[in-house]
């Protein structure tokens, strides 16, 4: 293929009149001609495939754009949900413990009262004990004195009597 210093470097033999030999000029631009016909198709093909390469680099641009697009959004959506999570998890923390508060303070007021009405059964109790103890006591001489009274014995007679079934 020719370039374009051969081009300007060609020379034509002359004739006597001065001009160029036809012969030579024809050949010479028949060679430019196909030459030039090969760079033309060549141009366009280029062109062509510059032009489906530049679509399909459009394309894969644009999806590229789509797909840091999406990659963004992802990362912000996981970003948004981790931090619900943890504040769902730090939410759930906190109910657990005012729970756990309130089952303990429930318990020790339970145990509170327990411990009150123990205390007080106790008291109660003692104070039943005592009071049968005294009234067992006052039977028992009641009891002694019947048996004076019914069978004239002496004291010490009748807490024998009264031993012996």
């Amino acid at each position: 293929m020719l370039t374009p210093i051969e081009i300007s470097k060609k020379t034509f033999k002359t004739v006597m009149t001065g001009g160029y030999h036809r012969k030579d000029v024809d050949e010479f631009l028949h060679e430019v001609k196909e030459d030039y016909e090969t760079l033309y198709r060549e141009v366009l093909d280029l062109k062509e495939k510059n032009s489906r390469l530049s679509a399909e680099f459009e394309r894969y641009s644009s999806t590229g754009d789509q797909l840091q697009k999406a990659l963004t959004l992802a990362q912000k959506t996981a970003d948004e949900i981790k931090i619900s999570a943890e504040r769902q998890a730090d939410l759930t923390i906190m109910q657990s413990n005012i729970q756990a508060q309130q089952i303990t303070k429930s318990a020790e007021e339970k145990i509170k009262q327990l411990s009150e009405m123990y205390r007080q059964f106790s008291s109660e109790f003692a104070s039943y004990l005592e009071t049968f103890s005294k009234l067992l006591q006052k039977l028992d001489i009641d009891a002694s004195k019947v048996e004076k009274e019914v069978f004239g014995l002496t004291g010490d007679e009748a807490i024998d009597t009264a031993e012996c079934p």
